[in-house]
């Protein structure tokens, strides 16, 4: 059972603002989703719309975190008042219930040729890590992820499984004949801190200068991310989403599930892409583009 009291202690540790009411001696053991909440959990409500989930229930011996809305309908429960509910439930949980082992890890399965590893790494089933990769601390890598080449992965980061990273990019010319012919690829792959690549992506090394990925991006399962590409930091890419070849990402972008965007444009800061959208002129800072082709539909208030 963990205390209230122990709880709360941790937000304060960890700078997040709150107000509690309810009962401080109550202890959880558990957490639910907000339909299933029950005694000894913990649950979070996203906004008034959802409160309804809970007229009905007893949550006196519950605790939920809410946001800073009217909450006087949850007269029995025990409630962390906050800015964001999300941030704080989820900060709770991965502090008090995830049990992943933190210490170092590699599987017997996997191949590992690189000997610059650092701290706290794991590496999981049946990977290829190759002899120039330099990983940092507290790294993780699940299972079937393929590196190879030139490329340096930050601390804290996340590799999900099935990953391919390092491989050649789409780029050919053609010569006299009038055939095909590969462009050779000399550059590498710069992964950030705090990065989260998401299952069965593939992250192609770059030409000549690097392919980079800045801290903090976050990647959805089944991206693509083409050659020469530069994904500046806090960054989210939605699922099955491609960034063709020498696209330059800037910071604080999201761009939904299922975008395309061609090759060697730009992405202002701040700005939103729509799912599904093709994306074939470069994009300013501070705007909503979604469509194909997209096109801007709104644009964003700036803050100062």
């Amino acid at each position: 059972m963990i205390p209230v009291k122990e709880i709360l202690d941790f937000l304060n540790s960890a700078n997040l603002p709150y107000a509690y009411i309810g009962d401080e001696d109550l202890s959880i053991n558990s957490y639910a989703s907000l339909e299933k909440t029950d005694r000894n959990k913990i649950s979070w409500i996203k906004d008034e719309t959802k409160i309804g989930a809970v007229y009905e229930k007893d949550i006196s011996e519950s605790l939920i975190v809410v946001g800073r809305f009217d909450t006087s309908s949850l007269v029995n429960g025990n409630l962390i008042l906050c800015e964001n509910p999300k941030q704080v439930f989820f900060t709770i949980l991965d502090a008090f219930f995830n049990n992943k082992s933190k210490s170092a890890y590699t599987s017997p399965t996997s191949i590992v040729e690189t000997t610059h590893i650092g701290r706290n790494v794991r590496i999981g089933h049946s990977c290829y890590i190759g002899p120039e990769v330099v990983i940092g601390d507290n790294v993780e890598i699940k299972h079937h992820v393929s590196i190879e080449g030139k490329v340096t992965i930050g601390k804290n980061t996340t590799i999900n499984s099935g990953v391919v990273m390092g491989a050649d990019g789409f780029g050919y010319f053609q010569d006299l004949e009038g055939t095909n012919v590969k462009v050779p690829h000399f550059g590498g792959i710069v992964i950030g801190e705090k990065v989260e690549i998401g299952a069965n992506t593939c992250i192609n090394r770059g030409t000549l200068d690097d392919t980079k990925i800045g801290n903090n991006v976050k990647i959805n399962n089944l991206c693509h991310i083409g050659h020469n590409v530069i994904v500046e930091e806090n960054v989210l890419l939605g699922a099955l989403s491609s960034i063709s070849g020498s696209v330059r990402v800037k910071r604080n972008v999201y761009i939904a599930p299922a975008v395309t965007i061609l090759n060697q444009l730009s992405i202002g800061e701040n700005s939103f892409i729509g799912a599904g959208s093709v994306v074939v002129k470069d994009v300013e800072d501070h705007v909503v583009v979604v469509g194909v082709p997209g096109k801007i539909t709104k644009r964003l208030e700036v803050e100062h």
